[in-house]
């Protein structure tokens, strides 16, 4: 049987907004960041990020179970690892979004502060 475009695209749609809800949080968004450039073990990540080892691991659970990270067993630790690192691009893509509308936010504060200037 063959799925029909629709449904595809509603299953493709669906997919997308679970690993945007995975995104949305301040705390897995920085585990990513630190799995960008190499595999960790968790206390590398609790280290750098200065966070308690509970909070790293339960974020580390979740982005498991989302499919975007990967776990191996190393001895007695387990090295996390980026599934996908194309969601780095993807991250990144949105950071570029978030500074310009933070750059443009900056550029309206000038200028209303300027025609207050002006009108004194």
């Amino acid at each position: 049987m063959m799925i029909s475009k629709e449904k595809y695209d509603d299953r493709i749609y669906n997919m997308h907004a679970e690993m945007c809800k995975m995104l949305s949080h301040p705390t897995r968004l920085r585990i990513l960041e630190q799995l960008k450039e190499k595999e960790r073990t968790v206390s590398e990540i609790v280290e750098t990020l200065d966070m308690n080892q509970s909070t790293v691991s339960q974020h580390l659970s979740e982005l498991k179970k989302s499919g975007l990270v990967k776990a191996e067993r190393d001895g007695a630790n387990m090295r996390y690892d980026l599934v996908y690192p194309k969601i780095i691009d993807a991250c990144e893509i949105v950071r570029e979004i978030l500074f310009e509308e933070l750059s443009r936010d900056q550029d309206l504060l000038k200028m209303g502060k300027g025609d207050k200037d002006g009108e004194k």
